[in-house]
This record gives C-alpha cells, sequence and structure tokens, in this order.
C-alpha cells in the first residue's frame, strides 16, 4: 500500500470505529499514523521505512494500545536502519541523564557552549535578598542569562506554572547580576507555563517548544547527543561515564577506547562497542 493510499485508509477507518492511544499522563488521544511517520523520518529513517514502519503500526493499532507499545514497535522496525532507530530514543535518552538534575545541567552547557556561548555550572551568585546556586550562567554578545535547568525523569510529566514562576521570582531577586532569564526543560510544558512566561518575557526551550527551535532540535542540529542514546550504555556504564563526567557521544570519540577505558575503568571491549556505536551516529 502507498503512503498516500494509507493516509486516506486511516481517514476512511475513522469515520467508523476510532482507534485511541494512551498516552503517559493516561490521557487518551485518537490514533494518528502520520505521527508514527515523521517521528522516523526525523530519527533519520528513509522515506521507504517510515512508510512501511507507518503501514505495520496502523496495522496492529488496537483501541487502548499505549504510546509506550507504540514507541516499542516502531523502534523494533526501526532496526533495520540502526542509526535511526538510535536516534529515535532521543527522548528517552534526555530523561536518562539522572537520578538527579546534574548531568542534565552539564548536558545543557555544554549544548549552549556549541552556540557559541561562555557557560559555567553550579556557580553562586548573590542576591538582593539571599546568595543562590544558579545552574548555568551563559554569556554571549555581552549579554548574560541565568539558565534554570528543570529534568523530569518521568514520562508523561509536565512542566508546569509553578517551574516558571518559580524561576522567574529568583530572577528577580538575581537581576542585577543577569540581563535575562531561560528556562531549559526536558519535558513539554503546559498551556499555563507557556502563557505566563510569554507575559513575564521568560524564555523557555523544552521538548518541542518554541516550535522549530526546542530542545530536540537543538540536539539534533548540532549532533550533541548525550551517552545514553546509546543502547550499548546501561545503567552500569551510564554511571561511570557520568563520573568521569563523559556526558556527550562526542566526548566518547574524542577519547577512543584506550583513553575512555583509563577515565571510567570499563573493560576494553566494553569500551569499543560503545565507541564503535557512537561512531555510526
Amino acid at each position: 500500500m502507498s503512503y498516500e493510499r494509507l493516509i486516506h485508509y486511516d481517514r476512511d477507518r475513522r469515520l467508523g470505529t476510532e482507534t485511541h492511544v494512551v498516552k503517559a499522563s493516561g490521557e487518551r488521544e485518537e490514533f494518528d499514523v502520520e505521527k508514527v511517520r515523521k517521528t522516523c523520518l526525523r530519527a533519520g529513517a528513509s522515506h521507504k521505512l517510515a512508510n512501511r514502519i507507518a503501514e505495520e503500526v496502523r496495522k496492529k493499532a488496537r483501541d487502548g494500545m499505549t504510546t509506550g507499545e507504540i514507541r516499542k514497535l516502531t523502534l523494533k522496525l526501526l532496526e533495520e536502519e540502526p542509526e535511526a532507530a538510535t536516534r529515535y530514543g532521543l527522548k528517552a535518552a534526555i530523561m536518562s541523564l539522572g537520578p538527579t538534575g546534574f548531568p542534565f545541567e552539564r548536558f545543557v552547557a555544554e549544548l549552549l557552549r556549541d552556540y557559541g556561548y561562555r557557560t559555567e555550572v553550579g556557580k553562586i551568585v548573590q542576591g538582593k535578598c539571599v546568595d543562590q546556586e544558579v545552574d548555568v550562567v551563559a554569556e554571549r554578545s555581552g549579554k548574560c542569562y541565568m539558565i534554570e535547568c528543570k529534568y523530569h525523569n518521568s514520562p508523561g510529566t509536565y512542566t508546569d506554572l509553578k517551574v516558571v514562576m518559580y524561576t522567574y521570582a529568583r530572577f528577580l531577586d538575581l537581576n542585577e547580576s543577569f540581563d535575562r532569564v531561560w528556562l531549559f526543560c526536558n519535558t513539554k510544558l503546559t498551556s499555563e507555563a507557556r502563557k505566563y512566561a510569554e507575559c513575564v518575557g521568560l524564555r523557555v526551550t523544552s521538548w518541542r517548544y518554541p516550535p522549530g527551535e526546542g530542545l530536540e532540535r537543538m540536539v539534533e542540529e548540532k549532533k550533541l547527543y548525550p551517552t545514553t542514546i546509546l543502547r550499548s550504555v546501561g545503567d552500569e556504564t551510564r554511571s561511570r561515564l557520568f563520573g568521569a563526567g563523559i556526558i556527550l557521544t562526542r566526548d566518547l570519540l574524542e577519547l577512543g577506547p584506550r583513553g575512555l577505558a583509563r577515565a571510567t575503568g570499563l573493560s576494553m571491549e566494553t569500551v569499543e562497542k560503545i565507541v564503535e556505536e557512537a561512531t555510526r551516529i
């Protein structure tokens, strides 16, 4: 079935019994096969494979299926193009920059450096009322930014109004030291959080926001993937990498197998597999 026929078939089918999927938040939404295709294309899959995966997922979709089940099915079908399969897991990879938020702060700092900012993580800044630890201080073109990083490690969690108001309140105490405030988060924003941020002029970079300039787009544009995107990196290996201050796949390539083994204490067999996978993406 061609992709055009697939879309018409899916649209016609909805005129009868609709298929709904359950998001991680528990919310139900109508199944949309186009989302599957677009997600595969964003991961770098060929149009031919993305269309075929969309058709396979459509065939197997059932009412009440979770979005997590759809992602697993899509990932399995993407195995035909391993690099795309790896990139498909970007959101989960960023969510794995835990259990604390510190690796996420380091990740944001490294990302901003590639965009021309000078950054410093965890700096203590004297405010009008109290001293505060700022997640990331970023400077570029004579402007100094107070960066607040909000990390969530649970699927379906949104960054809400309280986080945005808290961030702006901190900025009001520190605005003699900073020109602007900027919130980075690894999940989507609630509508109220977006509304408040826009009202007070608080810049936000989150998942798919702003449209076309979200966190995922910044990462993909610079290919600054976190080490957690690698499927050969398990929990123990991740802890070793973070302990050695290694957050990005780029760092793995710069160190090479021998340097990585020295830095982490991992076996040569393990580091060679990690570096090989990092090279592919």
